[in-house]
């Protein structure tokens, strides 16, 4: 990391950003929303972080932000994949499912904050996805899929508390 930051300014005042590779684009591009709404999902990650005392759970969605950082470079037009993040949380949700009781009703959000905000973070991922499946974003798409369906079980545990 260089000594000092400085963001480059100016550079998008004209209402255009970069893609990866250099393409420019106008901000209201689908791409570069759907990459603004990822990032204001990995906020709230983290703000849910710092609601949660399990430590084991704020390491997981750590991982959980990185991927989505993936994901963001793949809808920026990366060449990568998200298999293994995939799967990840595939296993994570295997494990979690396997010692948890099935919910007897439909979730209801409000049991306490770290409850709510789990079911806030499960809800924007569930737009995120959407909206990776219309920018034909398939990867992103089903690891956003994986981490809606990781986040409703930590929403569940943290209801039960």
């Amino acid at each position: 990391m260089p000594e000092k930051f400085k963001p480059k300014m100016g550079s998008g005042d004209l209402g255009f950003t970069d893609l990866f590779g250099g393409k420019r684009v106008p901000k209201t591009h689908r791409r570069v929303k759907l990459n603004a709404l990822i990032d204001d999902l990995s906020s709230l990650l983290g703000l849910l972080k710092t609601f949660l005392k399990d430590s084991r759970t704020k390491k997981e969605l750590s991982s959980a932000q990185a991927g989505l950082i993936r994901a963001s470079g793949i809808i920026a037009g990366a060449r990568s994949d998200l298999k293994a993040e995939t799967a990840a949380l595939e296993k994570l949700i295997t494990e979690r499912a396997a010692v948890m009781k099935p919910p007897k009703r439909f979730a209801m959000p409000g049991a306490n904050e770290t409850e709510a905000l789990a079911h806030m973070a499960r809800a924007k991922t569930r737009v995120c996805e959407i909206l990776s499946w219309e920018v034909k974003a398939k990867a992103p798409a089903v690891y956003l899929n994986r981490l809606s369906d990781y986040l409703f079980l930590v929403a569940v545990k943290s209801s039960r508390r």
